[in-house]
């Protein structure tokens, strides 16, 4: 809150500001507007309840092996801490500073609260989700940090950046939290809290500045707080994705359980042991191979999406065709190699695919030589379509399924390149098992 210096004649505008800025009770007592830290109070440590204090302190991706850091205005070293922050706070009426991202491919730098002591946990349930007034030139996420939770995937929230020089009041619910492997994890995590952190993320080597001015808990904010804007829970994969082009770093492998011990293994195939001369093309020069299968390795690849072209020429074969897919492979032991092995997928309910194409496609269920088709309608814009088993009429092949395939096929030759793109795969779920990140998609 703003000092004023006052005089008698100003004391009833004082006492106007008073009531607008922080709230004033029917018994008269002034509402702050955060009620777990101020930094325009100069308050150093964070208001837990019940005399128990939170304090600040910051983070990057050195364990990582990134380089990203935040400068901080006052202080020479990098690294925040209860010792340092008096500065900082009388400085900026918060916590600020610039960060700058270093060469990983996910940097980040950030601040974070830390809610209890090492090894430790709080819950914080109560506080229903958090709200935080901040400025910042980079877009912002929250992270809680809960005990014995995965370090890379800690339930997260997206804060944008915010126009330059100007903060706003931000507030998220414990369920806007999400994680990438469990749904609606933020209500739990909260009952065993170990830290909420701001973590600032961008493009290898940007950077910019940031402050954060105040932070509430969600219950108290949303009724003290003036201009409130509520976020946006962040979107992410359900449990059912197998496999995401647009993920921030797709496999080569479709996931099928969770300890990885049954996996698909991508593939791209044509007509040639059937006598034909079909080719599937990664780039607009022809391949220089030809084999009939080629188990796709190359990383590249698989960024926004398995996006090829396919030129068909049946040769000597009846039709012609080309694709891509999944085989089933499984493997005894953590430590030993995937072979090929037809799995029971019938629990999956059914598929979910996310493609682009310029022509009909065919999604094939195999189980050895027995196959199902379902056929995919052209659309050269993003389509996701999820079928059950009982929509593919797959007569029990998901109980000994070898592969899943995506296939150009055609009783007449089509020398003209005809483009597609296998954006994501997942279980069955009638509104859709991957969230689609669009700008990542791998254009025709």
């Amino acid at each position: 809150m703003q000092k004023r210096i006052l005089n008698l004649s100003a004391i009833f505008a004082f006492l106007g500001v008073i009531a607008c800025s922080r709230g004033i009770t029917e018994e008269g007592n002034s509402i702050a507007e955060f009620d777990l830290w101020d930094g325009s109070n100069g308050d150093l440590h964070v208001n837990m309840g019940n005399g128990v204090s939170g304090h600040w302190f910051s983070v990057n991706d050195g364990s990582e092996n990134g380089s990203s850091l935040i400068k901080f205005p006052t202080i020479e070293k990098e690294n925040l801490n209860s010792d340092n922050i008096k500065s900082i706070v009388a400085y900026c009426g918060g916590v600020c500073g610039t960060v700058e991202l270093g060469q990983a491919s996910d940097p980040s730098a950030g601040v974070g609260i830390a809610l209890a002591e090492k090894d430790s946990s709080i819950d914080i349930s109560g506080w229903d989700g958090i709200c935080v007034s901040y400025e910042s030139e980079l877009s912002m996420e929250g992270v809680l940090s809960y005990e014995n939770g995965a370090s890379d995937d800690m339930p997260t929230v997206n804060f944008d950046k915010t126009a330059s020089g100007n903060a706003v009041a931000r507030c998220a619910k414990w369920t806007d939290f999400k994680q990438k492997s469990l749904d609606d994890s933020g209500v739990e995590a909260s009952k065993k809290a170990s830290s909420i952190i701001f973590k600032f993320v961008g493009k290898a080597k940007e950077s910019g500045f940031f402050n954060i001015k105040g932070v509430s808990s969600y219950k108290h904010g949303v009724e003290n707080l003036d201009s409130i804007e509520y976020v946006e829970p962040t979107k992410a994969d359900t449990v059912s994705c197998l496999w995401n082009g647009t993920s921030d770093k797709p496999s080569s492998f479709v996931k099928n359980d969770m300890d990885e011990m049954s996996r698909g293994r991508w593939f791209s195939y044509n007509d040639r042991s059937d006598g034909g001369a079909s080719l599937l093309y990664w780039s607009a020069e022809a391949p220089n191979y030809k084999n009939a299968i080629e188990w796709l390795t190359d990383e590249s690849l698989f960024v926004g999406g398995l996006s090829a072209s396919v030129s068909l020429d049946k040769g000597n074969a009846s039709q012609a065709y080309a694709g891509v897919g999944f085989n089933m492979v499984v493997r005894e032991s953590a430590d030993s190699a995937y072979s090929s092995k037809a799995v029971d997928i019938s629990n999956w309910g059914g598929i979910c695919v996310y493609y682009m194409a310029e022509k009909n496609i065919r999604m094939v269920l195999a189980s050895d030589s027995i196959e199902k088709k379902y056929n995919l309608a052209a659309s050269t814009v993003l389509t996701q379509k999820c079928v059950s088993w009982d929509e593919m009429s797959t007569a029990g092949l998901e109980k000994s399924a070898s592969d899943i395939k995506f296939e150009v096929r055609s009783s007449e030759n089509v020398f003209n390149q005809i483009r597609f793109n296998i954006v994501a795969v997942g279980k069955y779920i009638a509104d859709g098992a991957c969230f689609i990140d669009e700008s990542k998609v791998k254009a025709f």
